[in-house]
């Protein structure tokens, strides 16, 4: 006797639904590993749906398929920004991951760390450029140019860089990177980018006249942006105070709700986390809304929570305020839930 077609999409399903369960345990060493067994594992799925002429199922999980393809791409070109020796490129993605791995992973923090700060070629690096994007402020620009700035600035930390060394202390600092787990979650913009190219070739080109058009060029565009990110106020960032900066702006800024939930967008970064951010979002929405309209059925003419029902109801998913609005959404939940 042959099963129904609802069995059949039960047991597909219930088949997924394990992988997927299974597979958050993996690693981010195994994910190579992990993406051709989810491959295989949706063909699978597919393949069977079609043998027992589960249409319905076949085209959602081919729907699955493609998202995880596409997840899998955005997930090797991102880290394709790690295959650099360019210390502004790595030290970019190191500083917009440390809010993560300090809940994660502190010991690669302190691993990265320490190999900048035991390599004079890293820290003079890590110093050129934190005096260009933190220190560079409007008193100073009132005092001298940015190109004076600049030009002593590279005076002073090529004094102390060999650069017949830098890129092979780079590529330490890139396999640091790599060996620690510590990998982009976005891509660097491309204004970044193009400071830290000329910054790689004001600090690694030896200079003579056969390339000081470049240099001069490259000195140019690293002032301009001076010019135009100058601080309001004096700051005099190290390395240990920036860490010290991620580590405290969750605690004093955010409520211990509104941390779990940063913890839980920061880590999720791929366009199917972004499904999956957009989903919890709508699920609080839903729960405010759930709980209102069970409210109203006792009290139908409340203009307070038929306003509030509106309110909530006109939000709408936006990944540039998700931390707020999650937030928000808590907020009154939690109102709602102890009326």
């Amino acid at each position: 006797m042959n099963a129904s077609p609802f069995f059949m999409y039960q047991d597909i399903y219930s088949k997924y639904y394990f992988y997927e369960e299974n597979k958050k345990e993996k690693n981010i060493d195994m994910k190579n590993d992990k993406y051709q067994k989810e491959f295989s594992n949706y063909l699978n799925i597919m393949n069977e749906a079609l043998e027992k002429n589960d249409f319905k199922a076949y085209e959602v999980v081919r729907d699955m398929l493609d998202e995880t393809i596409s997840e899998c791409k955005h997930e090797k070109a991102l880290m394709e920004e790690l295959n650099t020796t360019n210390f502004g490129i790595l030290n970019h993605i190191f500083e917009n991951e440390l809010p993560t791995l300090l809940k994660t992973n502190k010991k690669a923090v302190r691993n990265v760390i320490k190999t900048i700060k035991e390599d004079k070629n890293l820290l003079r690096q890590f110093d050129f450029y934190n005096v260009v994007k933190n220190q560079f402020t409007e008193n100073t620009s009132n005092a001298a140019d940015s190109s004076v700035v600049l030009e002593n600035l590279v005076n002073t930390v090529l004094s102390d860089i060999d650069q017949k060394t830098l890129n092979e202390s780079n590529r330490k600092f890139q396999k640091v990177m790599v060996e620690n787990n510590v990998t982009p979650s976005e891509f660097v913009d491309s204004e970044a980018r193009k400071l830290y190219e000329n910054g790689n070739i004001i600090l690694s080109t030896k200079r003579n006249a056969n390339n000081i058009i470049k240099l001069t060029e490259s000195c140019s565009m690293v002032a301009r942006y001076m010019d135009e990110h100058k601080k309001s106020l004096d700051e005099d960032k190290s390395l240990d105070k920036i860490v010290e900066e991620f580590e405290n702006k969750l605690k004093e800024n955010l409520t211990e709700s509104e941390i779990s939930f940063v913890q839980q967008i920061t880590d999720f970064r791929t366009p199917i986390a972004e499904q999956r951010k957009e989903k919890l979002f709508n699920k609080f929405k839903n729960e405010c809304i759930s709980k209102i309209d069970e409210m109203l059925k006792e009290d139908a003419e409340n203009g307070e929570l038929n306003g509030l029902k509106e309110q909530i109801s006109s939000m709408a998913y936006n990944k540039e305020s998700i931390v707020k609005d999650m937030a928000k959404l808590l907020e009154i939940r939690d109102i709602l839930m102890d009326d």
